[in-house]
């Protein structure tokens, strides 16, 4: 390895441990796994690189999934648990039924058992593969300390916890402060939305009570797109495979796809990092790296809360 990149993953580590050390958290390291299982970020970005290969739009659903888990009930891939029976899991609940990429997630894990068994946990996987498949759309890589522990239970009434596309800045703001997060971190993680797609059911809402905040040619592109009905999708920003500061600058033109998008310009709280992340690419792409880290610490599972588990859909147990 070259000095140059023993410099860059020095000031990785670096800004890992500040933040960790920032939130308190001791459990996760960056080498977490270079005893037990030292292949594991590269069979993780392997896997990723091919799903991306034959299909740019996963690298959305990756960094969705991963958002999706983190978001409820903390860190711990309880999104990828299957429903039963007796129970509706997260992933089987109405705001989460267009989500994808979970074959990348399994294909990962077949992996990582032939090579390491029960020692690579599936919210690890999450959270590598999410920042493989933003890197691999142009954005930027960043350090992701591992050792999660996956979760045992999952309830689709837990998903009240998402954001929902109607919200306000203001709203938005007071969500994500409960998690921690500072309203930077908010906005540059809004703008995961520079990748991917939502459906009609997300943002008819712009188009019967928006019009003021609505571009009328993209009004008229989304009725359109409506006309098909609620499944039908729509892209957040004309470069929706890249990962890239488009979305901010389509804010600005009041082409923002959700409502819970365009209220980050119209809002007075985050108009102006709206307007820096639209003329800064790189400062963007800074504060989402710190939003991601900051993200990926949530409501960790310490212990016998959680466990390493086998196949990434069912819990040890069942």
């Amino acid at each position: 390895m070259s000095a140059a990149k023993n410099l860059v993953r020095l000031l990785i580590i670096v800004q890992v441990a500040a933040v960790l050390t920032g939130l308190g958290v001791a459990a996760l390291s960056m080498d977490y796994y270079g005893m037990s299982c030292p292949f594991a970020e590269m069979i993780v970005f392997n896997v990723v690189g091919e799903a991306l290969m034959k299909d740019p739009t996963l690298a959305a659903s990756l960094l969705r999934l991963h958002f999706h888990d983190c978001f409820v009930q903390g860190c711990d891939a309880s999104v990828l648990l299957d429903s039963t029976s007796e129970n509706t899991a997260e992933k089987d609940a109405l705001a989460n039924k267009s989500l994808r990429g979970y074959e990348v997630i399994d294909s990962i894990k077949q992996i990582l058992e032939a090579q390491c068994p029960g020692t690579v946990s599936c919210a690890d996987i999450l959270a590598l593969a999410a920042r493989d498949a933003v890197f691999m759309a142009g954005g930027p890589y960043y350090g992701v300390p591992q050792g999660r522990r996956d979760g045992t239970q999952s309830k689709a009434a837990d998903t009240i916890a998402l954001p929902a596309p109607t919200l306000n800045a203001s709203t938005l703001i007071q969500m994500f402060g409960s998690h921690g997060f500072n309203v930077q971190d908010m906005v540059a993680l809004s703008g995961g939305h520079t990748l991917g797609v939502a459906h009609c059911a997300s943002f008819k809402n712009r188009l019967q009570g928006e019009v003021a905040t609505l571009d009328a040619s993209l009004a008229s592109s989304l009725g359109a797109t409506c006309a098909n009905g609620d499944s039908a999708t729509a892209t957040f920003d004309r470069t929706s495979n890249a990962f890239d500061g488009v979305y901010f600058r389509e804010l600005q033109s009041r082409r923002g796809l959700l409502s819970s998008d365009q209220t980050l310009f119209e809002s007075p709280e985050t108009r102006a990092l709206v307007n820096r992340f639209a003329m800064n690419q790189a400062y963007f792409f800074y504060a989402f790296q710190q939003g991601m880290l900051k993200m990926g610490q949530l409501d960790l599972k310490e212990g016998t809360q959680g466990e390493i588990r086998m196949t990434c859909r069912v819990v040890n147990s069942y």
